[in-house]
């Protein structure tokens, strides 16, 4: 006999009350000097002050967290250009166009970034 009642559905860590869903991170899970993938944005630990970006150089699409890391300012794999991660400003070309920043909300030992479904990244 079907019902007509509608069935949801739960499964996964997002129905989990103490486990991380999938717009929140772990601080611990970025070491300083390193960046992560969340979502379409890369996440940077700098001195333990976490900056957000698109994840592509928007020169030739370059994936950023790939690069080479010094303090603020990441170089494009790619083709060298280099950007500071907090401002998102060109520090060398050939990108001539800054990348797109998002702040990061901290709420303890996790984090989250706004507004990442916005970004231009390709």
């Amino acid at each position: 006999m079907q019902s007509d009642t509608p069935t949801v559905q739960t499964s996964g860590p997002a129905t989990q009350p103490n486990s991380l869903d999938s717009e929140w991170f772990r601080i611990s899970d970025i070491p300083e000097g390193s960046a992560r993938l969340v979502g379409n944005v890369a996440v940077f630990n700098v001195a333990g002050h976490l900056c957000a970006t698109q994840a592509k150089c928007p020169h030739k699409y370059g994936p950023l967290i790939e690069g080479h890391i010094a303090g603020s300012t990441v170089t494009c794999p790619w083709h060298g250009s280099e950007f500071d991660v907090c401002t998102g400003a060109v520090l060398r070309g050939p990108a001539v166009k800054p990348l797109q920043t998002y702040r990061v909300v901290v709420e303890g030992e996790r984090a989250r970034v706004e507004n990442m479904q916005q970004t231009d990244a390709k």
